[in-house]
């Protein structure tokens, strides 16, 4: 079994790493990371001289990039953590949010139709069901709880959501 973890030097992808690598370890992981503010391969050096892991520097957003490492290494599975993801910095800058977030899911999506990868799976955020209130602990989130974006970061991640259960919809992708 071979899994794609992409966003695997930041602080989740990283725990998700070692977690699988401990629990499985006959399985392959390869962690694709761009390692910007978020990502740093310190997170990962207790399983750098793993052979069973690999580690790739690439941005999901390089299409020809993320087609090739799929040919290389033929993935049964893809985790996708990797995002841009500081509300702050998604108001400053919003669209390498978009491009990271929206584009780059694409990108990935693409390339496990191309190459029949078994399970894809997205990596959300409580920040596409809006605000709670402080005051109001009995209230939370499901999953039946509307969209409710207030920032670029949480929008763009939402976007991403919407175009994987299209995926599903359309390309039978299995998610």
């Amino acid at each position: 079994m071979t899994i794609i973890v992409t966003g695997g030097a930041g602080f989740i992808g990283s725990n998700f790493v070692f977690h699988m690598l401990d629990k499985y370890p006959d399985y392959r992981i390869v962690c694709l990371d761009k390692l910007t503010y978020a990502g740093n391969l310190s997170t990962l050096k207790g399983v750098m001289d793993n052979p069973q892991f690999r580690f790739v520097k690439l941005d999901i957003c390089d299409r020809e990039g993320v087609y090739k490492l799929f040919e290389e290494e033929k993935p049964d599975i893809v985790v996708n953590f990797a995002a841009e993801s500081h509300v702050d910095r998604s108001i400053e800058n919003p669209s390498i949010f978009l491009e990271t977030n929206i584009i780059g899911t694409s990108v990935l999506m693409d390339a496990a139709r191309k190459y029949g990868v078994k399970r894809y799976h997205q990596v959300s955020t409580d920040e596409v069901y809006g605000d709670l209130p402080l005051d109001r602990p009995d209230l939370f989130f499901t999953e039946n709880t509307p969209i409710h974006t207030s920032s670029p970061y949480s929008s763009s991640k939402a976007g991403a959501d919407l175009l994987v259960m299209a995926y599903y919809r359309t390309f039978g992708l299995p998610v």
